[in-house]
This record gives C-alpha cells, sequence and structure tokens, in this order.
C-alpha cells in the first residue's frame, strides 16, 4: 500500500492522494481500516477495492454519486459497514447502500443507477422479498456442492470468505439477519409499498417467539443491539398474551434489563386488558 495511502487511528483519508482511481483489491482486508473518506475527482473504484474490511463502518464520498463508479463488490463481507454517503444523499439510502454489503449482499443494488430513487427502493425491496422467500438449508447446502465456502473471484478467494461456521450456526445467523432486515426496513418505510410491508409483517408473525427458531424475536438481541422500538414492533405485529410475554421476559439474559421491564410493562397491560373485556 502507497505511503499516500496509509491508514491513521483507523481512518484512510484519501484527499491528498494522486488518484483518478482506486485499483482492485486495492485495500483487501485491510482490518484497521474503520473509515475511508473519499475525495472529489475520483472516476472509479476498482473490484473488491474494500472487500474484507471486517471493520470497516463509514465511507464518505465528497462528489455526489454517480453511475459507473463501483466496479465488482467493492464492499463484499464488509459485516460491520453501517453507511456509504455521497454529497446530498440523505442518511436512510446511505444505510441501506451499506445493507446491500453485508445484509442484503445484492451487488447490483450498490452499482445501480438509481440509487435513492423510489425504482432503486422497489429493487431494494424485490432483493429483500427474494432473501425473506430464499430456503437459508438450501443455500448452505448449495454453496457446499458448488466448493463456494472459499470461494474464489480471479484469484481473490482467502481463509476468511469461508462460509462462517457449521450449518446450523449458518442457517440460524441467516434467520436472525432476514428478522433485521425486516425491523429496519419498517423503521426505515421510505417507498415501502403495503404489499411488501404485509410481506415483511408476515415473516415476523411466521417466526415469532413461540415457533420454530423464533427468530424474529431473538434476532432483535442478537443482531439488532436489544433495539426497544424494534421490540415494540414485534409485539405490536405479533400481539402476544401475558403468558407469551411472561415466557419471553423468562428466555431472555438477566443483563437485558431495559427489555425485560418492558416486556413486564407489556404484560402487565395485557392482563388489565383481559379483565377489562371479562368485566365487559
Amino acid at each position: 500500500m502507497k505511503d499516500y495511502c496509509e491508514i491513521k487511528d483507523g481512518i484512510l483519508d484519501l484527499k491528498d492522494a494522486p488518484l483518478k482511481n482506486v485499483g482492485n483489491k486495492e485495500f483487501w482486508s485491510q482490518r484497521a481500516l474503520r473509515k475511508v473518506v473519499i475525495p472529489e475527482g475520483i472516476e472509479h473504484i476498482g473490484d473488491w477495492a474494500f472487500a474484507k474490511c471486517i471493520n470497516l463502518e463509514t465511507v464518505e464520498f465528497a462528489d455526489g454519486f454517480r453511475p459507473g463508479l463501483f466496479g465488482r463488490d467493492v464492499f463484499k463481507g464488509c459485516e460491520s459497514l453501517k453507511s456509504v454517503s455521497f454529497t446530498g444523499m440523505d442518511e436512510t439510502t446511505a444505510l441501506f447502500l451499506a445493507l446491500c454489503a453485508n445484509r442484503l449482499p445484492y451487488d447490483h443494488l450498490i452499482r445501480s443507477d438509481d440509487v435513492g430513487k423510489k425504482s432503486w427502493y422497489e429493487k431494494w425491496d424485490i432483493s429483500l422479498v427474494a432473501k425473506l422467500k430464499s430456503d437459508d438449508a438450501e443455500a448452505k447446502m448449495s454453496a457446499a456442492l458448488c466448493g463456494e465456502e472459499d470461494i474464489s473471484y480471479d484469484g481473490i478467494g482467502s481463509v476468511d470468505g469461508e462460509m462462517p461456521g457449521e450449518s446450523a450456526d449458518y442457517v440460524s445467523k441467516e434467520e436472525y439477519n432476514k428478522s433485521a432486515l425486516c425491523y429496519i426496513r419498517l423503521a426505515h418505510d421510505r417507498y415501502l409499498s403495503e404489499n411488501v410491508r404485509g410481506l415483511i409483517e408476515d415473516h415476523i408473525r411466521r417466526n415469532r417467539f413461540d415457533n420454530g427458531s423464533g427468530s424474529s424475536f431473538f434476532a432483535i438481541f442478537e443482531e439488532c443491539g436489544s433495539n426497544i422500538s424494534y421490540l415494540q414492533t414485534y409485539l405490536d405485529i405479533t400481539d402476544p398474551d401475558k403468558d407469551a410475554i411472561a415466557a419471553m421476559t423468562d428466555a431472555l439474559s438477566p443483563s437485558e434489563v431495559v427489555a425485560r421491564s418492558y416486556l413486564i410493562g407489556r404484560a402487565s397491560d395485557a392482563a388489565g386488558n383481559g379483565l377489562d373485556d371479562l368485566m365487559l
């Protein structure tokens, strides 16, 4: 890596770099990298330029977004990425671009020519619905049979490219990831159609606490940072009775103090509603 591309305190600032293009695999697997600042005038970001930078969180462009900027899988495997922002871009689109690198890895969405527009959000939702309908176990088996567990594109493969864990662990993580995407989309519902909203809510109901793996409940704590607003969304959609809420409370770790307190309050409300119904 060139001297002008030095990473300082986790930040790569390319404003003084004599670059017009960022080369293929230029910053591949730079684990120290947390933030990238890209100045005006960069014409192209090469294939896998920042792939497998597993601690990269934010990427800031001084230019506005333009088609043709990105090569293939520029941010592939950047599992911590939270924002890919351009001048004039709103925070929701920056978040959803980042999700295309990890939670919803559809590279065509990053390289699309209509990023941020209604048509782009519609394509994003089509990709989300396709993911929700996919069979995680089948996908894992297919990858294994095709030799993709250490998949290599043009020699890019590495040990880090291997799919994580045993099949059961992979399937569980993917189940939680799907539910996390559902909550994020409901929380940022720009251009969200009623049809897609219904499909998302159906997914949450089908994977509720007392059904199957309960991924739509446990994902709140495994994948969503114990976000109480997501827990509220879950309860509003699934509408559990007080006994189900009590079971959820018991299933949580004692360290989940805020969530447990919130559930206890909801259980009390549910019990009160039940008493009101009896009195009527």
